[in-house]
């Protein structure tokens, strides 16, 4: 079948997605006003059904109409404050053959897009936004960037067939049919499973068109960048996206509980993305870039066909792009991004402290380390009926009381005290040591270290930190020498970590 045929089809998919609801409540409140005229007692109970369907089924036209008036994600910019970008999304919208967005917005995510506020289901277009995810513009070069836009832009080109951009645009607002639908009452579940079954249809007919658009798109990319850039581009999709996860999961907010980030964000970004530590898993990926399941109804072919496919078109870029990294398109960078960071985190974001990335990587770890020694403290205070503290886990210690430290209850139950005791000092070691270091770290003597994977390092100034012997020592009942080194090295024995 061709596409121009398959875009006929969707699109009249698309208006009969009106008449199917139209004609359901048409035929609703005939039903309605039959029986009460004729049967009133039955009218007024099959009000119960009728009315609720009727209110889901016009809201849900409503909904897809006239979504609500939320602000629009990302940090909006204009001409006047980076006319280079705005310029560069002009020319190449031009060079398409489409008009322009009328807004630019820079996002938090790894992600480019073109995306319109439309009515009738994607028939009539109002507004037209690019996103551009603040990620591409520290981590792509300009090349790359102008293949990444061209193709966004190409989806509205409508160069194909004009039919093909409102099948794009009715995707979004068809996966919204039936939302409102309440599917705890059975009448408006048979509803919904109508609307989603007819929702299906229409991305079946519609996905070969969708991925048709891809690689025109791709071809339109290619044609602007040349193939080396836009192949490359994809390629660095992926590895752009690690490295983000890498960076939100385990630095970004790793002492947000305690009320902490970063006093910049894309500089810590930038030194993630060229760490030594992070080269060879990143290359891995660029050089073998993996698709992801999206499920039956994506419309992107996998990512290594488009690759291919660009490659094979062998194509030079139709101007002299440069190769300069896209970052340079901006200007005054760094507030523009970190605000984009910003406004994509909660409304608390505003009100935390802000530090340099070293002392968030220690504020970060240290938290964790706090959180390993509460146990001890807490079983040395119940053994004790005294305060948590260092002393008090050490007196609990000369006391002979390792076995009241552990938590572990031996497997067989006729298992003796120094079953008790062996199983206790696996467990009050590690976290006795973490104690000790909690309490050097918090004497200005030590503090801990964050790489870029996520792995901490305890660093020490004290020629008196090797504690091993004296740490094994303490756990057999001999704290002794553990105390006089810690005197020695200015340590306060009655130390208790603050939250």
């Amino acid at each position: 079948m061709r596409v121009s045929l398959r875009a006929a089809i969707a699109v009249a998919l698309l208006v009969g997605f009106y008449v199917l609801a139209f004609g359901l409540i048409g035929g609703l409140l005939a039903l309605e006003a039959y029986a009460l005229i004729n049967r009133p007692f039955v009218g007024i109970k099959l009000a119960l059904f009728v009315v609720p369907v009727v209110f889901a089924l016009v809201k849900g036209l409503i909904s897809l109409e006239r979504r609500a008036q939320e602000e629009a994600p990302g940090t909006l910019v204009t001409p006047a404050e980076q006319p280079a970008l705005w310029d560069l999304v002009h020319r190449l919208a031009a060079d398409v053959g489409t008009r322009p967005p009328d807004e630019i917005r820079i996002l938090a995510a790894v992600n480019a897009g073109v995306a319109e506020d439309t009515r009738f289901l994607g028939l009539r277009v109002l507004k037209r936004r690019m996103f551009i995810g603040a990620p591409l513009l520290t981590s792509l070069t300009e090349k790359q960037l102008i293949a990444v836009l061209a193709h966004e832009l190409a989806h509205y080109a409508n160069k194909d067939t004009h039919l093909a951009g409102v099948v794009v645009s009715g995707r979004d607002a068809m996966l919204r049919a039936g939302s409102h639908m309440d599917t705890e009452h059975w009448f408006q579940r048979m509803i919904a499973k109508l609307f989603q079954g007819y929702a299906k249809l229409y991305l079946r007919v519609s996905q070969a068109i969708s991925r048709r658009q891809e690689f025109a798109a791709d071809r339109v990319s290619a044609l602007l960048a040349g193939s080396s850039a836009a192949s490359s581009a994809l390629r660095e999709l992926p590895v752009i996206d690690a490295a983000w996860d890498l960076f939100t999961d385990r630095h970004l907010t790793v002492a947000w509980s305690l009320g902490y980030l970063p006093t910049t964000f894309f500089d810590g970004f930038a030194r993630l993305r060229t760490a030594p530590e992070l080269h060879e898993e990143l290359e891995e990926i660029r050089q073998h870039p993996a698709d992801r399941d999206r499920g039956p109804y994506d419309s992107h072919p996998p990512l290594l066909d488009r690759i291919a496919a660009i490659d094979a078109l062998a194509l030079e870029p139709e101007s002299g792009w440069g190769d300069r990294p896209a970052l340079e398109l901006l200007t005054d960078p760094t507030p523009l991004l970190d605000s984009a960071v910003l406004n994509s985190l909660s409304a608390e974001a505003a009100a935390k402290d802000r530090v340099d990335w070293a002392t968030l990587g220690h504020i970060g770890a240290r938290a964790r380390v706090v959180a390993g020694t509460d146990r001890l403290l807490q079983a040395a205070a119940t053994a004790m009926d005294r305060p948590p503290s260092l002393t008090t886990v050490l007196d609990a210690l000369d006391g002979d009381r390792l076995a009241d430290l552990g938590s572990a209850v031996p497997g067989n139950k006729d298992a003796g005290t120094r079953a008790r005791r062996e199983m206790a000092r696996g467990e009050v070691l590690p976290e006795l040591s973490a104690l000790v270091a909690l309490a050097f770290s918090d004497a200005g003597l030590a503090h801990w270290e964050l790489d870029w994977l996520g792995r901490t390092t305890f660093v020490t100034s004290s020629t008196d930190f090797d504690l091993a012997d004296h740490l094994d020592a303490a756990v057999t009942g001999n704290t002794t020498p553990l105390r006089d080194a810690l005197t020695i090295a200015g340590v306060a024995l009655d130390y208790r970590p603050a939250r």
